[in-house]
């Protein structure tokens, strides 16, 4: 279902949002698809994403999940509001081990002060796409200062 957002800026204010996102950048967590309701998150897997097992970190996992939900809400956002994470609740099914991480964000319910979304998360290895963890999110809308 087509959900309209209530910014139609909202490519804008993301891309602004992007700029304060350290952590994204330091983990190499690319946004690589935006729509109404809906974004990807990816992260191209290194040694240093890995636990002493070799397997990917679940806070890894966790944090991709964090930003498909969360700037899936973004995009039906309005202006001058930005959702935050009050609730993430991750299942991890199987260890994760491949060449990239992408997390699929989507919108279940955008309310006025609450939104809920989930993230599926998946392991791409030689063409093959596997399930390793989902996670539901809450988040709340707060009030962006504005700045004069």
């Amino acid at each position: 279902m087509e959900q309209t957002p209530p910014n139609p800026r909202f490519r804008e204010a993301i891309t602004a949002a992007l700029r304060g996102q350290r952590l994204m950048q330091y983990l190499g967590c690319e946004l690589t698809h935006i729509e109404p309701g809906f974004a990807v998150a990816e992260v191209a897997l290194k040694p240093q994403h890995e636990q002493q097992l070799g397997i990917v970190h679940g806070g890894l996992i966790a944090t991709l999940a964090d930003v498909a939900a969360g700037f899936a809400s973004f995009t039906l956002t309005p202006e001058g509001f930005q959702p935050v994470t009050t609730d993430l609740h991750v299942l991890f099914f199987q260890p994760g081990r491949g060449e990239r991480l992408q997390a699929l964000g989507r919108v279940l319910h955008a309310g006025n002060r609450l939104h809920f979304a989930e993230a599926r998360i998946l392991c791409l290895c030689n063409g093959t796409e596997t399930l390793i963890a989902q996670a539901t999110s809450t988040l709340a809308l707060i009030r962006v200062p504005t700045q004069d």
